[in-house]
Order: structure tokens, then sequence, then C-alpha cells
């Protein structure tokens, strides 16, 4: 049975609880103000995902002309495993379709398997990589999802 769940638009009241679950990620840390900023910014758009009142995960995206950039994208540890990274692409690739993107392009680690498998099981395909991206060393892969495809990516996404 699939537990009940909300995707909303991020809320400055959400702040502390996806700091916390970036940081149990590994995801770059920004700054309160910096978030902060970002809530009023329609250029940088978040969402956040809930489950039984509780904020589980979170995705943002970038958004240049024609393009829209996720940049990040985590799911609590304890509820991993459970459709809600998917959900939270399907509505990060929903977003930026309504906002006018014609393609959705993110960087992953090469060594996160399961991150990749999500992306490329929401349509995504690896197009290239950017040597020693992470602050580690670690190279990252570009991945990008083409939405001029009259709707296809989308309910693909939804699985």
């Amino acid at each position: 049975m699939t537990e009940p769940f909300v995707l909303r638009p991020l809320m400055e009241a959400d702040l502390a609880a996806v700091a916390a679950i970036e940081e149990a990620s590994d995801l770059p840390t920004r700054p309160l103000e910096v978030r902060r900023a970002d809530l009023g910014d329609e250029g940088t758009p978040g969402v956040v995902l809930e489950v039984g009142g509780a904020v589980v995960g979170v995705g943002s995206l970038w958004l240049a002309p024609d393009e829209a950039h996720i940049t990040s994208l985590a799911v609590a540890g304890e509820a991993r495993r459970r459709g809600h990274g998917r959900r939270l692409v399907t509505a990060l690739v929903a977003l930026a379709r309504s906002l006018g993107a014609e393609a959705v392009t993110l960087e992953v680690r090469a060594s996160n398997g399961a991150a990749r498998s999500l992306y490329a099981g929401c349509r995504f395909e690896e197009v290239g990589e950017r040597r020693r991206y992470y602050p580690d060393g670690e190279d990252a892969v570009i991945m990008t999802l083409a939405l001029d495809d009259g709707g296809r990516a989308a309910s693909a996404a939804r699985g």
C-alpha cells in the first residue's frame, strides 16, 4: 500500500527540516540566509514532499531561459526506497515544463548508482561528465531529459 504524501512548494517553515535532510545526504549546505532568499526568487523554485505531516524530501531547480537544472534532490534516510525520489523528480520535471523549460539537466556523483538508476528510470540520459566536479574530487555524470516530446517524459516519470 502506498503511504499518503503531499508535494508542495518549499516554504520558510521547511528550511530547518530541509537543511537536516540535505546535510544527512551529504549535499552541499547553504547558509539559512541564502535558503531564505531563494524562497522569493522565481528562478530557484523548490518543492518538498511530506508524509504524515513531516518533510521527508526536497528538490530544487535553477531556471535558465529554456532549461531547468535540478540543483538538489534528497530524501530522508528513513524514507528512502519508497518511491519518494521518483515523486520529487516527477514534480520537478512538471514544474520545469510549466515554467517553459525545454529540457531538464542535473549532475550526479559517478559513484551514486542508486541516483543514476532513479534518473534513468525517469528517462534522463547520461550525456557527459564533469571531471573532479565535487569538492572531494569525484567526477559528476551529466544527465538530461528533453521536454519536447508532447508530455511523454513527465508521464513516464510518474511510472
